[in-house]
């Protein structure tokens, strides 16, 4: 937890008066018990009636300022313990939003999701007891030893033979849970992805009927991560009642001898107060047991969260906003590229140019790397060979790559909110004309037209209240009010009809002043492009006009013939 003490650091001021607070009420609460021993030997053995008034009184009074330092305290530890999990989640979300595909993909969409709520929620947590508890209950551990050695040694010894045996139960409950609970966060998040993925996918779940096996799954893994858990609530719920077994033979050994073995000998007032003195070592100790128990999920927290603060994102940026006035848009040359602990690559010896302004279609096979290709155009990747309008991707500063390349991905990402929102990702300052506009030319004005709420229509998450051609098509718009000079559309025609297809193609060739790569998998969508690259495996087969590659190219004729496209191309 030592890597994440510099962000308490804007909260330094309450992490200094909010233990002082508790140390100062926990001086006054060790003090009590001193101060009822002189009343009750002094005050109540001799009925002094003035005495034990003014003594109670004085006790009352210290009472009411410990309550007002422990508030004082209780409101410091909440400012700052709530200041530290804002500011640590947005971090983590700042940093993960840094992140390149490369960095991503060493974790998992729910693994991210656990770190920075639960794991968070633990640290805040933690933070708020170390500002509370950690100096207090200490401090009244030690401090009743102290208070009791100064009324008598004799039985204080008692209370220090105790020490050793706790110290000896904490150590050992360290020892065991820490790792438990490190594997209980790694179920966790394995719970909670196959939770994730049954809620994505209980559409399909439903169409086949398999809700009994993934109700059996996920049971299973909901009484796995029970059985962990229990596992480590069975060893914690030792910690206090153990504590508790050995303070309470304490306090049987300061009766006996204090009144059996010894009567006489110790004043009444003493004892009580040694008594006292053994309740607030039990509570201190009970309020350790738990801080423990804290401070161990805390920590097998910590470590994940530091997981991901240690990545440095493998993203590199430069320092060039302008784009060079070149005729060639893109170029490859011999690029070939594995995704990270895959075996096979998945493009092998790239190398071909893209105009400035020109169309192209992408097509190939399933796996061929057709949006890998065009991963690493948008610099998802890094890759070397590869140069945008004559510099490589990471000589771009990040805000210029984004708007001088866009990409419509295979996967429609919406969110929840409404149409208008969503468009605003594409150009935050557009107007409403211009966001007619890109759905008019996206061929989505129509449905749009439809609803009663117009922009303002709400979308759900992920845009599941749309049909996969209405989210295609607001996709398209949201692309084109980027107005980027190299547009990607990755499979992005795949839900359309025909004759929707045609007129969008239709309107995308009006704009003549941007460079097109449609990537799909219908000829219909791509032969009319200027020229065509056909990927089989990760290799280059084919890149040229539709009738050229119909004689020249077989992988490619096998895809015409297979769809029962001719080599004749009608306008």
């Amino acid at each position: 937890m030592k890597q994440l003490l510099p962000y308490l650091k804007p909260f330094k001021k309450q992490c200094i008066i909010g233990p002082l607070c508790k140390w100062l009420e926990a001086l006054l609460e060790l003090i009590l018990p001193t101060i009822m021993a002189f009343m009750i030997n002094e005050g109540v053995m001799h009925h002094d009636q003035d005495l034990v008034i003014r003594y109670g009184l004085l006790m009352v009074c210290m009472v009411i300022i410990g309550f007002a330092f422990s508030i004082t305290c209780q409101y410091h530890a909440s400012l700052a313990s709530q200041g530290f999990g804002t500011n640590l989640r947005n971090l983590l979300y700042e940093r993960i939003l840094a992140f390149s595909h490369e960095d991503l993909d060493r974790f998992s969409h729910s693994s991210l999701i656990v770190r920075i709520g639960s794991d968070v929620d633990q640290l805040q947590q933690a933070v708020a007891m170390l500002i509370r508890l950690v100096v207090r209950a200490p401090f009244i551990a030690i401090g009743a030893c102290a208070m009791a050695m100064m009324l008598d040694m004799r039985l204080a010894m008692i209370l220090l033979a105790c020490v050793p045996l706790i110290g000896a139960v904490l150590f050992l409950f360290i020892k065991v849970t820490t790792p438990l609970y490190q594997l209980y966060q790694r179920k966790l998040d394995s719970f909670v992805a196959l939770l994730e993925q049954n809620l994505m996918g209980v559409r399909v779940i439903r169409a086949f009927v398999s809700q009994r096996q993934e109700r059996a799954k996920l049971n299973q893994a909901s009484s796995d991560l029970q059985r962990q858990m229990l596992q480590v609530s069975r060893i914690s719920s030792l910690l206090n009642p153990l504590n508790a077994l050995i303070l309470n033979m304490a306090i049987v050994c300061l009766l006996y001898f204090g009144i059996i073995a010894t009567p006489g000998t110790i004043a009444a007032g003493t004892l009580i107060a040694f008594i006292n003195y053994a309740a607030q070592m039990l509570l201190a100790l009970v309020v350790v047991s738990n801080l423990i128990v804290i401070f161990t999920k805390a920590a097998a927290s910590a470590k994940r969260i530091n997981e991901l603060l240690a990545i440095t994102p493998t993203f590199t940026e430069g320092s060039n906003d302008e784009v060079l006035d070149q005729s060639s848009a893109i170029c490859l040359h011999h690029v070939s590229f594995t995704y990270p602990n895959a075996k096979k690559p998945a493009l092998i010896d790239l190398s071909f140019t893209i105009q400035d302004k020109e169309t192209i279609g992408i097509i190939g096979g399933t796996g061929s790397g057709k949006s890998t290709l065009a991963a690493l155009f948008m610099h998802f990747y890094e890759c070397s060979g590869l140069t945008l309008y004559g510099r490589l991707p990471s000589q771009y500063r990040k805000d210029a790559l984004r708007r001088l390349i866009t990409l419509v991905p295979q996967h429609n990402e919406l969110f929840s909110g409404t149409l208008r929102d969503n468009l605003y990702y594409g150009n935050p300052n557009a107007s409403d004309e211009q966001l007619w506009q890109a759905l008019r030319e996206a061929q989505a004005q129509d449905f749009v037209l439809a609803k009663q709420e117009g922009l303002a229509m709400r979308v759900e998450a992920g845009g599941k209240n749309l049909s996969g051609g209405q989210r295609q098509r607001i996709c398209i718009a949201r692309a084109l009010l980027r107005q980027s000079r190299i547009l990607i559309l990755d499979d992005s025609f795949s839900a359309l009809d025909y004759q929707t297809d045609q007129r969008l193609r239709n309107q995308l060739a009006k704009h003549q002043d941007m460079t097109k790569l449609i990537i799909s998998q219908r000829i219909a969508t791509i032969r009319h492009a200027d020229r065509i690259l056909v990927l089989d495996q990760g290799r280059m087969v084919g890149f040229g006009k539709h009738e050229e590659l119909y004689d020249t190219c077989e992988v490619y004729r096998e895809i015409c013939l297979s769809q029962h496209v001719s080599k004749e191309v009608t306008r």
